[in-house]
């Protein structure tokens, strides 16, 4: 899920924007604002990473904090969160959690409404890098329904594949059913509650899972431990992998590659252009994976399952070979030892 706001009124953009911070209210920093490749040609050449977010949060606050054609559609308060679903005025529908509406909000899920299958959000594009990775895909599990984009996409993507869901709000199946164009069938599951609790109990192995599940600020600490990690590389299927949409620009980011690191022992980052989340992959064997043979894996892929994404090229633009945890970095556990 996004954790970025769209700046409503800049022209011809709305893939995405900037979170500005809140004042005293305890939330960390905003990670870099993700952009859409229109939103690209437009920022000013050799912009250092503080530049571009000061160019754009000056066009943000230059422009109204809402499109003047833009409207919320439904609203519901669960017993979670109060979810929101807004169209804009340019053609997009969005899912947001805990909406204030004041250019802080956070995009969980966006969907073009003229175009449902498209990924419109950088992150949820550069994720799909871990598709070539793995050489049997027959099952998927993605803890975190949202508006379902990654789940659909993948249903059209692969017709062999059974893509099941771990969602805890009954509210956010409805939604995405309802306003997402979300269909469940033999191939599209979804299971109800917690996430971490699922995977513990399940007796299944996956050939991916993804972790993309936020709340309207952040990751959920339960899902970030060694603990629960353990859990995840235990239903991981033979030649399987875990991949994590994780924000760099959060102060504990560094905490979550160590502990990643002691349950993993390969990874691998993808960063996703102009944005702060990097994408994690993650395998429970050594595979000496290097991005030119990623990129000739994804390469043969896209000719098997043309993607629109142009794989090879997101990951030769945003995969390093190496990965730097800083020895300050601590592993995140469920309680101390």
């Amino acid at each position: 899920m996004n954790w970025l706001c769209r700046m409503p009124k800049l022209p011809a953009v709305m893939n995405a924007a900037v979170i500005i911070p809140r004042s005293g209210n305890g939330h960390k920093n905003a990670p870099s604002p993700e952009l859409s490749d229109t939103m690209g040609s437009m920022i000013p050449a050799g912009l250092s990473r503080r530049g571009l977010f000061v160019w754009l949060l000056i066009s943000c606050l230059s422009a109204p904090l809402l499109g003047q054609g833009d409207q919320i559609v439904y609203e519901v308060r669960s017993q979670y969160q109060l979810i929101t679903v807004r169209d804009t005025d340019n053609g997009y529908r969005q899912l947001i959690f805990e909406g204030r509406f004041d250019g802080t909000d956070a995009i969980q899920s966006e969907m073009n409404l003229s175009n449902h299958e498209e990924l419109t959000l950088s992150y949820s594009r550069h994720i799909m890098a871990a598709l070539p990775m793995v050489a049997r895909l027959q099952r998927i599990l993605i803890v975190g329904l949202g508006g379902a984009c990654m789940q659909r996409f993948l249903h059209k993507l692969l017709p062999g594949a059974i893509i099941e869901t771990a969602e805890l709000d009954p509210e956010i199946r409805s939604v995405a059913a309802n306003y997402f164009f979300f269909k469940e069938d033999s191939r599209q599951i979804v299971h109800l509650g917690d996430g971490r609790k699922f995977i513990e109990n399940s007796q299944d192995k996956y050939d991916i899972i993804f972790l993309d599940a936020f709340s309207a600020t952040s990751i959920p600490y339960a899902l970030t431990t060694q603990e629960f990690l353990t859990a995840v590389r235990n239903h991981l299927a033979d030649g399987g992998l875990a991949c994590a949409n994780l924000w760099d620009a959060e102060a504990d980011y560094p905490d979550m590659l160590k502990t990643y690191a002691s349950v993993f022992p390969e990874m691998h980052v993808v960063k996703s252009a102009s944005s702060g989340n990097s994408i994690l992959l993650v395998q429970p064997g050594k595979v000496g994976l290097t991005v030119k043979t990623w990129m000739e894996k994804a390469d043969a892929f896209e000719k098997i399952h043309p993607t629109g994404l142009n794989l090879p090229q997101l990951i030769n633009r945003g995969a390093a070979e190496t990965i730097s945890i800083s020895p300050t970095a601590k592993v995140l556990l469920d309680k101390a030892k």
